[in-house]
């Protein structure tokens, strides 16, 4: 095995040892106390991740942290009897995790977790990542960049899963094969996340969202019914440029309909940039050796230094609850920790911070059990998006246009995107609870 500071110059598959995935012993490989991360959404390494699970009383306690969201149920609460778990939010199957109390929370932004990691201030000894190949012997992280290559160049011992049917995909900083250490040949579907088709809300408040893009921006589309809705209506745009920490399969509608060309973007001139692939095989498919479409590490998706030097960069992101002065809330509901940090702080300064840009908060007027999610105070009183950095809300009733606007202002504004049945409670909330309103409805 090698040492984090050992020279790796391989660029062949061949410098690793390839192995059966019945050979892999992991109690030569992870040691008592260490720290193991594996790729993560359509980029889990399934058979690597059941191996080692499976052999866990064998290697005794250590750590897993998730540098991202999972969407299977591979890892469940169970798993603590030996192993202790950290993660940036309750995305995905994180959540069970969560809810069982089987999983610390890490705070941060995304933009700092390859930082953290390549510091060693967040050990990482052991990585387990799913590549592909090509016919030329060249390596890709396929369908995950986030925080791996950080992950893969500072680790004691790197597994990789070299997956038959994942995407080729390009990438800044390519895939050294000579940071693999043990390789396991296999051919699998990869996971697949489709989006649920979008309500008459998500309509609604896609609609709204739709009205403020203008032709030439850059957009941020996440995944979800919303942005899946979102992209949809811009099909008609044009010279829109696509950067974005995570895209599902509406964005390829989006591509092919001609409305995204890049050719607007100072930075990625003619690509579409994506920190990772959440979709079906529709998507990888689109995305299996083109050239116009890259997965790039955290470090390039979520930097403030490249996303204020995109043209018009227009942030979409969501929310739980809203607070009429623009405090936004996409973390924790009452006690419960349901949501995460992840890149929206990253997303919504680096929009502020664009010429023309806009960060737009997009979130239905209630829950669904009828619940009003723009409220007088967060009611977990966490801040994820702090109210300095309000630019657009919206619900399906409209947009609340809140930068540059003072306290008076925003809380009318807000309250008139609520759902019309709490207008009025909210009015007589604000007089009461939000400290710098001075105006009585």
């Amino acid at each position: 095995m090698t040492s984090p500071n050992h020279a790796r110059t391989a660029t062949a598959l061949d410098h690793a040892r390839v192995t059966t995935l019945d050979a892999v012993d992991f109690t030569a490989i992870v040691r008592p106390g260490d720290t193991v991360l594996w790729t993560q959404g359509a980029g889990e390494p399934l058979p690597l991740i059941e191996r080692l699970l499976a052999q866990r009383h064998a290697i005794g306690g250590f750590h897993v942290v998730f540098g991202g969201a999972g969407f299977t149920d591979v890892v469940r609460p169970g798993h603590a009897d030996v192993l202790s778990f950290t993660g940036l939010g309750a995305v995905g199957s994180q959540r069970a995790l969560c809810r069982a109390g089987a999983m610390e929370i890490l705070p941060i932004h995304l933009s700092e977790l390859s930082r953290l990691i390549t510091s060693r201030t967040l050990r990482i000894d052991v990585v387990l990542a799913q590549v592909s190949e090509n016919a030329r012997g060249e390596l890709s992280l396929s369908a995950a960049g986030g925080c791996a290559a950080a992950a893969l160049s500072s680790a004691r011992t790197v597994i990789a899963e070299v997956n038959e049917q994942a995407p080729w995909t390009f990438s800044q900083h390519p895939l050294d094969a000579g940071l693999i250490d043990l390789a396991v040949h296999t051919s699998r579907p990869l996971v697949e996340v489709p989006s649920r088709p979008p309500s008459t809300v998500d309509l609604a408040i896609a609609a709204q969202v739709a009205g403020l893009i203008s032709d030439g921006s850059t957009v941020q589309l996440g995944i979800g019914s919303v942005p899946g809705a979102v992209a949809g209506l811009l099909t008609s745009h044009r010279d829109l440029g696509l950067h974005s920490g995570v895209i599902g399969d509406a964005v390829v509608d989006l591509i092919e309909s001609g409305a995204v060309t890049n050719t607007v973007k100072t930075v990625d001139h003619g690509v579409s940039v994506t920190g990772g692939l959440l979709g079906t095989r529709r998507l990888f498919d689109f995305a299996h050796h083109n050239d116009r479409l890259r997965v790039d590490p955290v470090s390039h998706t979520h930097d403030p230094n490249v996303l204020r030097r995109l043209p018009r960069f227009t942030a979409i992101n969501s929310a739980l609850e809203v607070d009429l002065t623009g405090q936004v809330s996409a973390e924790v509901a009452g006690s419960a920790y349901v949501g995460t940090i992840g890149g929206q702080v990253d997303f919504v300064r680096g929009a502020l911070a664009s010429p023309g840009g806009r960060s737009i908060i997009a979130l239905p007027s209630r829950t669904t059990s009828g619940t009003s999610r723009i409220v007088p105070r967060l009611s977990s009183g966490i801040v994820t998006t702090g109210r300095a950095e309000a630019d657009a809300i919206v619900t399906e009733y409209g947009v609340a246009e809140l930068r540059g606007s003072p306290i008076n202002e925003r809380v009318r504004h807000m309250i008139e995107i609520a759902h019309p049945d709490d207008r009025e409670a909210l009015r007589r909330q604000a007089y009461d609870q939000v400290a710098g309103y001075w105006e009585k409805q």
